[in-house]
């Protein structure tokens, strides 16, 4: 089949694959956290580092991951992306050491910024409406909702029977297949060139890596000790070196003007929020089932699985309801049903039935996937005509950036000691006011004009 005549849904079957591979494997990671701890003699913070080395490479690098798709074509850093995922992937499976392993998630956390940037850039060239573009959102996010579903329960099924390494060779077969269908099928888009600026990368790279470093070593050493005291200056640092390179560059990475939207920045917020909140509580509660509740790795995985099936059930609804209703309403919805599911894990105790914790991560499970493809509709449709790789790179960025500090800083109240009832409790409960803080951007920002933009923010 030629290209100019491939289906648009086909074409977003195929670039919603590397978004599922990345969230099948941020699933199936936290599944395998008490695996990991035995096989490496892992503590808490080691643990920490296993997820956020992923995560913080992914985050830093999505706005040069978007800008570089605007310079080089979607398609190519796409595919790239794919292909560096994927052999990364290999790296984890086959790593003897801690160190290693980390090593090896920081470059399959820069697959992951290349695939994702460029996946929502692609779409949004090849949805033009407003409206199909909205669905076409949710169906990538419902797409990574089954993911994050299949993930515990294929990962905890492959981890009783083959071990840790077996989480990430998963990503082979999905990989394989996804890389040559992307070559194959994905058309090329035209799009506006952007400069490339590695001084602006490092320093934003540095600052959220020492942000992230600092909540983790607060944990184990305490506010005041030497190392947190240094990484912190060095996040002071390296955030306002990037803020001066942005504010005298002719072509800076964050594009003029984009944050004059009060839509566009609130719904880069919340993602950030919403992020947050979610993976922070997905690390606390597979610790609550293997360390308070003692479920084995395989039940584990079985026990967090109504929380993705109810994300892979209703995101394309919700991507739907988006469309119809515009962005505020799908968010104010999700944004309530996530603070009620917060308020039922913050009164969980070791004697809770399931049931009385199913419930709960239904409501923060239907909360995301509620919010998402309403955050990433409202920033894709403030593009700057051309710069719908930035645009993805900045949402995506601010997304990953929740997630790193979800896990940083909910993990932080845990010190490094197991999971206990009183610290599990704390942790939720510092989502609570950022999910109101949230909730109120929405009403104020987001609701107002509700409809979808339908033509894209000017240059500058």
């Amino acid at each position: 089949m030629e290209q100019n005549n491939l289906k648009p849904t086909t074409i977003l079957i195929i670039v919603s694959m590397g978004f599922f591979m990345v969230c099948l494997d941020a699933t199936v990671v936290n599944v395998a956290l008490n695996n990991l701890k035995m096989s490496f003699n892992a503590n808490l913070t080691d643990l920490q580092w296993i997820v956020d080395s992923y995560t913080i490479a992914f985050a830093t690098l999505l706005l040069s991951a978007g800008s570089l798709g605007d310079l080089l074509g979607p398609k190519k850093v796409f595919c790239i992306g794919l292909i560096i995922f994927t052999v990364a992937s290999f790296m984890c499976g086959i790593a003897q050491t801690l160190s290693f392993l980390v090593f090896s998630r920081v470059i399959q956390g820069i697959g992951a910024a290349l695939l994702v940037a460029n996946s929502l850039s692609l779409l949004q060239q090849v949805f033009k409406e407003p409206a199909d573009r909205a669905k076409a959102f949710g169906v990538w996010g419902g797409l990574g909702g089954v993911a994050t579903a299949i993930g515990p329960v294929a990962g905890g099924l492959l981890i009783a029977k083959f071990g840790w390494p077996s989480a990430f060779l998963l990503n082979l077969p999905f990989g394989g297949f996804a890389i040559f269908m992307a070559q194959r099928h994905i058309p090329e888009i035209k799009t506006s060139p952007c400069e490339i600026k590695p001084m602006a990368q490092i320093f934003i790279a540095a600052s959220l890596g020492a942000l992230a470093y600092t909540f983790i070593a607060a944990g184990s050493q305490g506010w005041y000790s030497t190392k947190v005291i240094v990484s912190s200056c060095i996040f002071i640092i390296t955030g306002l070196g990037f803020v001066l390179i942005e504010k005298d560059s002719n072509q800076p990475i964050l594009p003029k003007g984009i944050f004059h939207s009060r839509k566009f920045t609130a719904a880069t917020i919340v993602g950030l929020i919403i992020n947050l909140g979610f993976y922070g509580q997905l690390f606390i509660i597979s610790l609550y089932f293997q360390q308070i509740k003692s479920y084995s790795t395989m039940v584990s995985g079985f026990a967090l699985l109504p929380q993705a099936v109810i994300m892979a059930m209703t995101a394309y609804y919700c991507g739907k309801a988006t469309a119809k209703l515009g962005a505020g309403i799908p968010m104010i919805i999700g944004l309530l049903s996530t603070l009620i599911g917060l308020a039922g894990l913050i009164s969980t105790n070791a004697a809770s039935s399931y049931v009385g914790v199913l419930i709960p991560m239904l409501l923060t499970g239907f909360g995301m996937s509620s919010i998402a493809p309403a955050t990433v509709a409202a920033c894709m449709s403030s593009a700057p005509v051309g710069q719908g790789g930035i645009t993805s790179g900045i949402i995506n960025a601010a997304r990953q950036s929740g997630s790193v500090m979800g896990v940083a800083i909910l993990g932080s109240v845990l010190g490094n000691q197991n999971l206990t009832l009183h610290t599990m409790h704390l942790a939720l409960l510092i989502t609570v006011p950022l999910y109101l803080f949230a909730l109120g951007l929405t009403v104020v920002w987001i609701l107002p004009g509700n409809a979808l933009i339908t033509q894209p923010a000017p240059k500058g």
